[in-house]
């Protein structure tokens, strides 16, 4: 027989937006039942009293490089491994992306996610999010230019959601950038515009080819110009596109922010961490792909000084989000869990429904996880 858990006294999220004081009930994974306090009957299971805190879907990261000293372009037999942190920061389920590499290493990243084996309790992850190599030139970033340009006809064939590739970012103005889209895009796999230099049409032309996201808006692309709006302009001007923001106010200026959760709304704001191998670690050198990049004050950059990711949780940019763009915690939550879930068109993720998988995190006022709950099981309690 299935044993039953129900977390009763909290605030519950709801796929409306709202916070409801509601019981939720897991079994076999799964969530089984939500009800009102008044109709709470006798309950034969375990309960969970979580009165006075917020309970809210899984967080789900889908740009996150690595952390605790692993790099997942470097070594992607590390996924495990960060995959058993992430929930000490809310994450359930991540899309560990790999930075422009040689091909060698992206298919081995796709072996070593398809023979991923982790522990009991770790973070899900959903595919991978390659951001590159078909990425501008001019946008690098932190990438090595040595691998940037278009990959060889072969390689994108196995760019497929069935194969693991759930995201990939490119810049739209190179050539063959617009046949790529509508390529990846048919085979089921997110298309992001990043490390770009594009303009507003040729952002509408990758549009209307499949992209249906925006890589870390407003960083590695060129700047807004009332004549030349570009990919900031044409992202904030779009009625639908999800973008990507690293919140954690050294990336983007929280004045930023808030223009940018202004013009893109509740729904379409995706928060992201970027986090690269120095999440959860102090000042120091951390590998990103085969660069070394530093961890100060200043954030994570390279020996040119430039950013190269950061060490972002994604909890702290939800209360980052909150204080710098003055949304609500329900809002900000949802930035962090119905929103990538609905970019990435998962169904049974980021929302507490009947029947979507049991990745639970519980808030406290503050908005600090207090508890995170993966398949119906607590994977880790502060």
């Amino acid at each position: 027989m299935t044993s039953s858990t129900r977390l009763y006294g909290g605030s519950v999220l709801t796929p409306s937006g709202s916070l409801e004081q509601l019981d939720v009930i897991i079994e076999g994974g799964r969530i089984v039942g939500i009800s009102r306090p008044a109709t709470r009957t006798r309950f034969d299971g375990a309960s969970i009293d979580v009165s006075g805190q917020i309970v809210a879907p899984g967080l789900i990261d889908v740009q996150i490089n690595g952390g605790w000293g692993f790099d997942f372009t470097g070594d992607p037999t590390s996924i495990a491994g960060v995959a058993a942190r992430l929930p000490a920061a809310g994450v359930t389920a991540f899309v560990p992306t790999i930075v422009s590499t040689a091909a060698s290493q992206r298919v081995a990243a796709l072996d070593s996610l398809a023979s991923l084996e982790t522990t009991e309790g770790s973070a899900t992850a959903l595919g991978l999010h390659f951001e590159g190599p078909l990425i501008s030139p001019e946008r690098p970033g932190a990438h090595n230019q040595n691998h940037i340009g278009m990959p060889a006809a072969s390689e994108i064939d196995t760019w497929t959601r069935e194969r693991g590739v759930a995201i990939v970012t490119l810049a739209p103005e190179l050539p063959g950038a617009i046949e790529l889209i509508s390529r990846l895009a048919a085979y089921g796999v997110v298309v992001s515009a990043g490390h770009t230099a594009c303009s507003a049409a040729a952002f509408a032309e990758a549009r209307a080819a499949g992209l249906t996201m925006v890589t870390h808006l407003f960083n590695a692309m060129s700047p807004f110009s009332h004549r030349d709006p570009g990919p900031i302009g044409a992202t904030l001007a779009d009625g639908s596109v999800h973008a990507g923001v690293i919140c954690d106010g050294i990336h983007v200026d929280p004045v930023a922010v808030r223009l940018a959760w202004q013009a893109l709304g509740p729904a379409r704001f995706v928060l992201v961490s970027d986090a690269v191998a120095a999440l959860g670690l102090g000042h120091g050198t951390v590998p990103l792909g085969d660069i070394v990049v530093t961890l100060s004050d200043r954030g994570v950059r390279t020996t040119d000084d430039a950013l190269a990711g950061s060490n972002l949780s994604l909890d702290q940019a939800i209360r980052n989000l909150v204080a710098f763009s003055g949304c609500t915690p329900a809002q900000a939550i949802a930035a962090a869990t119905s929103n990538p879930s609905d970019l990435l068109g998962l169904t049974d993720r980021g929302r507490i429904a009947i029947g979507a998988i049991a990745d639970l995190v519980v808030f406290d006022r503050d908005l600090r996880v207090d508890r995170t709950i993966i398949g119906g099981h607590t994977a880790w309690k502060s």
